[in-house]
């Protein structure tokens, strides 16, 4: 077990900052032994995180980068990196991505190398993340990775309701797992819950009172979020991102951006070949498009942010009397554009299945439903059906691990002559039991506003403290950097 006093650094991305300062607020009273620190990527909430934090314990990158030169990595500089760089530069859904290639490799080993030294020189125990959307958060996973930092990822169970620790980003479940009577209890119900009235993921209202506990969420006037974004451009022109001033403009105009993706979504819903279950071909694999760029695919399978090539590895791969039938996700209806779908109805093997088509009949039907990270491969599991994932998720694990394309044959044909039988599928459920928490770890300004509740930020910090002790007692909580001398 480790021999210091934890202290754990918390990577406040977005508004996941405002919920995290109410944890470090909370664990000040219930868990005042506990030390904390936190890595901002921009200075938003740099004056409400102050609050809890001395200046010493807080990093902010904008600052930092301000005051940084870019230059290309030395010949050793990298050799540690655990990971590869290159792919964590993919998980940029727009920052510094239309740059040129050199200036974009300069600007992530400068991140590197700030947060690099942040962590020697504060000597965490652990490192606690908010969601992976962004190079910064994938390099503070390798960096942790590389200084032998455990990492706390908070990662969704989806339909199964609150969060467990995943070590990575490709969702790993916690090797202290173990079955125990009360888990297959809860299989059992959650089983039967499920197929008899199969439906998208959960409400954190399963487990948590929608109360007016809510606590401040921090957010700024409209002038006041206008005057820092012009006072950070002007300090520091070079980091200005045009396509991240656009998406402000759109959160700050939501009606137009809604009206014009209405009428897109219109034109793109023309696109399909059957509406109805019945217009379906005969035998066929179910793909669901996922949104994106997103971060689900983005993070654990950037190779997959160009879903055409997932399309094209599986119907290059499937029996020839087959069919692959894709469904657009409702929440990309207006989102791709139209020229998106002209492309798929011109590649052999495809079908397109209107929006609105059930994904659970689809999910029956199919031979096998494929995704890279969706969650319809969870509700296949759920209901017994066939299913693969071609990137890093919770389930992949219980689905034969992530498959390669090389392997998509084999492991098509072998998952569809053997769906999950029920004993496989409650044994599964009662294993992530026990490394299950009931609290969401969620932007504090998310509608619900669930993770910035009161009583779910008590859970968050219990959830947290708990993980860390069943770390500690596998002898896995010791890092390399809590044996250091200063």
């Amino acid at each position: 077990m480790t021999d210091r006093t934890p202290l754990i650094a918390v990577h406040g991305y977005g508004t996941y900052a405002i919920s995290y300062r109410h944890m470090i607020e909370v664990a000040k009273t219930e868990a005042s032994h506990v030390q904390w620190a936190m890595l901002l990527p921009t200075s938003h909430h740099l004056d409400v995180v102050s609050e809890v934090l001395d200046a010493e314990r807080i990093l902010c990158l904008e600052y930092e980068q301000s005051r940084a030169s870019l230059s290309m990595p030395n010949e050793v500089e990298l050799a540690g990196y655990r990971g590869n760089i290159f792919t964590d530069i993919e998980a940029e859904k727009k920052v510094f991505k239309h740059r040129p290639a050199t200036e974009q490799l300069m600007l992530a080993v400068q991140i590197y190398r700030i947060y690099k030294d942040f962590l020697l020189r504060l000597k965490p125990t652990h490192l606690l993340m908010a969601h992976i959307e962004t190079f910064d958060g994938k390099v503070l996973v390798s960096l942790a990775q590389e200084l032998n930092i455990p990492v706390l990822i908070p990662t969704d169970l989806r339909h199964l309701g609150g969060i467990y620790f995943s070590r990575d980003v490709q969702e790993q479940i916690p090797d202290y797992r173990q079955i125990i009577p009360e888990g297959r209890e809860w299989a059992a119900k959650t089983i039967a819950a499920f197929r008899a009235k199969p439906g998208p993921a959960f409400t954190p209202d399963m487990f948590l009172a929608t109360g007016e506990d809510l606590l401040p969420i921090g957010r700024k006037s409209l002038p006041k979020r206008a005057w820092g974004f012009v006072s950070r451009t002007w300090k520091n022109p070079r980091l200005f991102e045009s396509e991240l001033f656009l998406t402000s403009l759109k959160y700050t105009f939501p009606g137009i951006v809604e009206g014009f993706r209405s009428m897109r979504g219109y034109l793109n819903g023309l696109n399909y070949d059957s509406k109805e279950l019945a217009e379906l071909p005969p035998r066929f694999i179910y793909y669901p498009l996922q949104v994106t760029p997103e971060s689900s695919i983005n993070t654990p399978a950037p190779y997959y942010v160009d879903q055409m090539r997932a399309i094209d590895a599986i119907r290059f791969a499937m029996p020839s009397d087959w069919t692959l039938v894709v469904k657009e996700h409702r929440a990309s209806l207006g989102i791709r554009p139209t020229s998106f779908y002209r492309a798929l109805r011109q590649k052999a093997g495809v079908h397109i299945a209107h929006a609105t088509m059930s994904s659970i009949e689809l999910i029956k039907k199919a031979k096998v439903t494929i995704s890279v990270t969706g969650s319809a491969t969870l509700e296949a599991f759920l209901l017994g059906r066939p299913a693969l994932v071609l990137g890093g998720c919770f389930i992949a694990d219980y689905l034969g691990g992530v498959c390669s394309i090389d392997e998509l044959p084999s492991r098509i044909a072998a998952s569809a002559s053997s769906p999950p039988d029920d004993q496989k599928i409650a044994s599964t459920l009662a294993e992530i039991h026990s490394v299950r928490y009931e609290c969401v770890f969620r932007p504090a300004d998310e509608p619900g506003y669930y993770g910035n509740r009161a009583e779910n930020v008590r859970r968050m910090v219990g959830a947290v403290l708990d993980h860390i002790k069943r770390l500690d007692t596998m002898d896995d909580g010791r890092g390399a950097l809590g044996n250091q001398s200063s």
